[in-house]
């Protein structure tokens, strides 16, 4: 991303210019055209057919230092919102008030995470979730570097995988469980949990002995 960044700022001159007085400013607005370029390249991409996508607000920028992935997006949610978690009505949907349950064990909501998904296409049938998961991942690489977060929660199998590069056969030999990844000149801790969706009995009773763990350890962050 800092290539992107620098690409960016010497574009012309008067970037190069205004980088001299206001520096910081400028920065923040290259980096905000930056994710408008990767919002455009999920907008063109057709690696997975024509399907449904988001359209914008694909990444939702926290204050914590807590991302947490995401599958695709549901049909009713922010592709339709423009909120993570949010129903057009702005109601929070079922699955995100199991999130924000847990996300209150570490004294913190939905509104303070960084959230986007791995997968940017509604994807109707599961079965192709591994491939357009796959297909995805250099965006979503591109669109975590450079943020302002120290550990990433996997939701479930498929960001699991994705965001550790490999195949995981059975989810509960990884769930709870901490690695380490480097995210451009980053390192982060991610730890997989169970998806939140209320279809599963683990959503809130599997990962509550995870969060209050977590809690813990953000406290020697």
């Amino acid at each position: 991303m800092k290539d992107a960044i620098h690409l960016l700022l010497l574009r012309n001159e008067t970037n190069k210019f205004y980088l001299s007085i206001f520096g910081i400013t400028l920065l923040k607005l290259c980096y905000n055209e930056y994710m408008e370029m990767i919002d455009k390249e999920i907008l063109d991409c057709k690696l997975c057919g024509e399907l449904e996508k988001l359209r914008c607000n694909s990444l939702q920028i926290g204050k914590s230092k807590i991302l947490v992935l995401g599958e695709s997006p549901s049909k009713d949610g922010w592709i339709v919102s423009g909120r993570a978690f949010y129903n057009l009505d702005g109601k929070l949907q079922a699955s995100g008030k199991i999130l924000n349950k847990l996300l209150n064990i570490l004294g913190i909501s939905i509104e303070d995470i960084y959230f986007t998904e791995c997968c940017k296409c509604i994807i109707a049938d599961r079965k192709r979730l591994r491939e357009c998961v796959k297909n995805c991942r250099s965006i979503l690489l591109s669109q975590l570097e450079n943020l302002d977060f120290d550990i990433i929660l996997p939701m479930g199998q498929y960001p699991s995988e994705v965001i550790l590069d490999r195949r995981v056969e059975r989810l509960k030999d990884i769930i709870g469980k901490e690695f380490r990844i480097k995210i451009g000149d980053s390192t982060k801790l991610v730890i997989p949990i169970y998806h939140t969706s209320p279809i599963s009995p683990l959503s809130f009773k599997g990962n509550e002995p995870i969060f209050k763990d977590l809690k813990s350890k953000l406290n020697l962050l």
